[in-house]
């Protein structure tokens, strides 16, 4: 089966339209009151796109309720029977719980310390933190009647699939308050990044697109990048006296420019193809080596111009992941990235 997380139950309907709107019509498994849905594992994911969904298990395999030792024994098998010995992989094991969500304690904590300790000694290294998402990985999870869902996926697939995965377990983060940034929005940028795996270096030019009150501004300032911030409306005040900040007091749809910018991000108000409209002008002629744009929703009537957005990054040269964050509301967030 191929199982998919969205943020809560309230996204079931939408989740659910699109996989039908994406693999055609079929069987969908549904899990009561979890936000967990799951296709057959025979339909092909490649070249494709889950909008609602944080996080994909794809091509796992079901084991029974059984005691903890014998199912990490069963886990431990089927991991190598994948992977090859003597590298490092990514390790995920969690509970979908209906009371608490993703759960990384109780009977999930203990199948992976015992993952961790047979997979050493077979020399399968899991890395201490989640990094590198070109890694083979595998991820458990514990259902509610105690069966355990695990999908394998080697480097190869690991990089095939890197639109449907995440570098949190269970797809769930929370990124951590920052009373010093402007707005809360300021989440969305940290948790994209972290979901690209890569963060703005010092010197590299930061362009925000519809900036105010300057979140995602300050993010990029405080990774060291020059900002070009554009709004009809100013930052506050301690980034409209940085040195480093270009506060351009003109409309976002009309900015351009020649040259080449390492960031473009927008987290404007507007609606779905005015962002079409800025990957189009950025994306699409390589203006940039970075892109994070939130598309945002008025209601379920337009979340079938996700499909316009799919077909679009399927055209591009870039790495596009397209996801819903923790930190989205009623919208998701296109992001991307130039291989160097």
């Amino acid at each position: 089966m191929h199982y998919f997380l969205c943020k809560t139950t309230q996204w079931l309907g939408p989740l659910k339209s699109e996989l039908v709107e994406t693999f055609g019509p079929q069987q969908i498994h549904a899990f009561p009151k979890l936000p967990l849905l799951a296709i057959n594992s025979d339909i092909e994911l490649e070249d494709n796109f889950v909008a609602f969904s944080t996080v994909a298990l794809p091509h796992a395999q079901l084991l029974a309720e059984d005691s903890i030792s014998n199912q990490a024994k069963q886990i431990e098998e089927l991991i190598l029977s994948k992977l090859e010995a003597n590298q490092t992989i990514n390790l995920d094991v969690f509970s979908m719980t209906y009371k608490f969500g993703v759960l990384e304690k109780g009977r999930s904590e203990i199948i992976k310390e015992k993952l961790m300790k047979g997979l050493r000694a077979k020399k399968l290294f899991p890395a201490k933190k989640k990094k590198n998402m070109e890694l083979a990985i595998v991820q458990v999870m514990v259902l509610g009647d105690r069966s355990i869902a695990v999908s394998v996926l080697n480097s190869d697939e690991a990089i095939k699939y890197r639109t449907y995965l995440s570098p949190f377990v269970g797809g769930f983060n929370n990124v951590e308050d920052n009373k010093k940034a402007p707005s809360r929005a300021f989440k969305k940028i940290v948790e994209a990044q972290l979901i690209m795996g890569r963060k703005t270096k010092e010197g590299e030019t930061f362009v925000d697109l519809g900036a105010c009150p300057g979140g995602w501004s300050y993010i990029g300032r405080q990774q060291g990048a020059n900002i070009i911030a554009l709004d009809r409306s100013p930052l506050r005040e301690d980034l409209m006296i940085d040195e480093k900040v270009e506060f351009k007091k003109a409309d976002a749809f009309k900015f351009v420019t020649d040259e080449q910018i390492e960031w473009v991000v927008s987290d404007i108000i507007c609606l779905p193809p005015r962002i079409m409209e800025l990957i189009q002008t950025w994306v699409v002629s390589k203006k940039c080596q970075n892109f994070v744009f939130t598309i945002k929703f008025q209601g379920e009537a337009d979340y079938p111009i996700l499909k316009e957005f799919k077909e679009l990054a399927r055209s591009l040269d870039y790495k596009v992941i397209l996801k819903q964050l923790n930190a989205n509301k009623n919208e998701v967030t296109i992001m991307g990235w130039l291989d160097s």
